[in-house]
């Protein structure tokens, strides 16, 4: 019974009685470049020109997502994740605007700053990388059944919390060979759960909005980079 107390004390003061949103200010910010710029960065990036061939050769990096939720573990991308990015390849060669795109594989790196991360991709004979960053949010509150919660036994069946998942992805291309920034893309995915307390399970909601955003994101790009070829 002490066990049961515990557990009803976590529910009700981790779960509000409506939803609180998404700072998604404050989440961009985590997926982001927030350097201080300089006036010689400035004149630095206007000096600087593309230079991909037609077609070009596009590494993918993924970074190591972050988490601006409160409940449940960290996440990391999945094989998934990388295939489904990757299943516009087929096209964008037929297009010929690539003529291959790859993840790269972890043991290459040295950091995991953007000059690493461009020394890997050319170690790999990229032209571009695209580096793909992910932050996660989860927005947790009961619903006009969450009352009901005053009872002890009633967050094991009465569906009175509701869960609100939310994964931005932030995606830039970068030239290999220059910094010549071509393209920065950000999507995002949602999904909901409505159960008892006990039942919530923020990992699954989480991997559902990362499939939802992954997908947004392949979308995206696709558009994008069917842009830059046309050109």
């Amino acid at each position: 019974m002490h066990k049961y107390i515990v557990l009803f004390l976590i529910v009700t003061m981790t779960a509000c009685a409506s939803s609180r949103g998404f700072d998604r200010g404050n989440l961009r910010t985590q997926i982001t470049d927030q350097k201080v710029v300089t006036e010689e960065d400035i004149k630095k990036a206007l000096e600087l020109k593309p230079q991909l061939p037609a077609p070009f050769k596009l590494a993918v990096f993924f970074a190591p997502p972050k988490s601006g939720w409160r409940y449940g573990s960290s996440w990391t991308w999945t094989g998934e994740d990388k295939d489904v990015l990757l299943q516009m390849k087929a096209d964008l060669i037929k297009k010929n605007i690539l003529s291959d795109m790859f993840v790269l594989p972890d043991s290459i790196f040295e950091g995991t700053d953007n000059r690493a991360i461009r020394l890997a991709a050319a170690r790999a004979g990229a032209d571009a990388v695209l580096i793909v960053n992910g932050v996660s949010s989860v927005d947790r509150y009961n619903n006009g059944w969450g009352g009901t919660y005053i009872l002890i036994i009633t967050p094991f069946f009465v569906p009175g919390t509701i869960a609100d998942g939310l994964v931005m992805i932030n995606a830039v291309m970068w030239d290999v060979r220059n910094q010549y920034l071509y393209l920065s893309a950000e999507v995002e995915g949602t999904a909901k759960q409505t159960k008892p307390a006990f039942f919530i399970n923020e990992n699954h909601l989480i991997n559902d909005a990362r499939s939802n955003a992954v997908a947004a994101l392949r979308k995206e790009l696709f558009m994008r980079l069917d842009a830059m070829g046309s050109k």
